[in-house]
């Protein structure tokens, strides 16, 4: 067979692919375990609809914190309806950020804080975008070995790099016994 003929082909397209798909951390692991974690503090707005949406809100609560003074934290979000078990445009959910114990609720933002609790956690060095598939799938696996199922409502938080040649931080937490 002669290789040279598809060489091209693999430069042109497959090698940019793979390489964009490292760049987001597609290659990256996720590791998995058992934690205490909170408690957090977020300001957010409400959401209803496609997940895939929920970023897409995150400058409107930036703008309401930094009109305060208020400087928001990593990116943080709650998902209380399960994409299997509801339809797309019916899923709930709250965006925001993590802000300072205390923070007044700048409208039309909202505060609420989540106590410590004992949870799962995935992380994985990714892309905003690329991430939650990768996490979601190790903790469906982690649980699955166990006879269980992933319960909502889900915490994610998404700390940005601050570097455009590294990728931020998304962790996702899902209630354990």
């Amino acid at each position: 067979m002669n290789y040279k003929r598809y060489l091209p082909f693999l430069l042109a397209f497959v090698l940019p692919l793979v390489l964009v798909y490292a760049w987001w951390g597609g290659f990256n692991p996720v590791s998995v375990r058992v934690e205490t974690r909170g408690p957090y503090t977020y300001a957010y707005v409400e959401h209803t609809g496609d997940y895939a949406k929920l970023a897409d809100r995150l400058p409107e609560v930036r703008r309401g914190l930094e009109r305060s003074g208020i400087q928001p934290g990593a990116a943080f979000a709650v998902l209380y309806s399960h994409p299997d078990q509801v339809p797309r445009n019916e899923r709930q959910a709250r965006i925001g950020y993590l802000v300072p114990a205390g923070s007044p609720a700048p409208q039309p933002l909202k505060i609420d804080t989540i106590p410590a609790r004992r949870v799962l956690v995935a992380e994985v060095r990714a892309a905003w975008l690329l991430g939650p598939s990768r996490a979601y799938q190790a903790l469906h696996d982690a649980l699955l070995a166990e006879g269980r199922a992933i319960h909502m409502p889900t915490v994610e938080l998404y700390e940005a790099s601050g570097s455009l040649w590294r990728q931020g931080r998304l962790t996702v937490e899902v209630p354990y016994p």
